[in-house]
């Protein structure tokens, strides 16, 4: 049985797949977490009009939750390739979702220069990275299990 698992259970170069460098393995979130830094300094108010169109007002976090909410369906397509282990993805998906507690963390017991993490808009973005770090893994491992199964 266990040759089997390691014949179901491929390398990202075996399915022939192409070398884009580093930035293949940088987490989207690594991008919603300085869209929010940038908005926070330059937006004083969160809740400040980004767009309206027609009476259809649109804050700029309004718009940072909608991209956060997208960003974090396609990490979960990056890690449900079958039969390719995506733990590595993974595991830096969770470490932004860890720095991002850690900067929550910091604001909220009051350091110095991390006042803009202590807030709603970031516990909210924060909770978004947790809960598809959590869907990532699951989802990493059904692809696998589902492989090694079927081989």
């Amino acid at each position: 049985m266990d040759e089997v698992a390691e014949a179901a259970v491929v390398g990202r170069h075996d399915k022939g797949s192409r070398e884009r460098g580093l930035i293949r393995f940088l987490p989207g979130f690594v991008l919603i977490l300085i869209l929010f830094i940038a908005g926070q300094l330059i937006f004083r108010d969160p809740r400040a009009i980004l767009f309206d169109i027609n009476g259809y007002k649109l804050a700029w976090v309004e718009v940072l939750m909608v991209a956060a909410a997208i960003v974090a369906m396609a990490e979960q397509l990056k890690v449900s390739k079958p039969g390719v282990n995506q733990i590595n993805e993974a595991l830096l998906i969770g470490l932004v979702a860890v720095v991002q507690i850690v900067l929550f963390t910091l604001g909220a017991s009051g350091v110095g220069g991390f006042a803009m993490f202590a807030n709603t808009e970031f516990v909210l973005l924060t909770l978004i990275n947790v809960a598809q770090t959590v869907v990532a893994f699951q989802i990493n491992a059904a692809t696998l299990m589902r492989t090694i199964s079927s081989g």
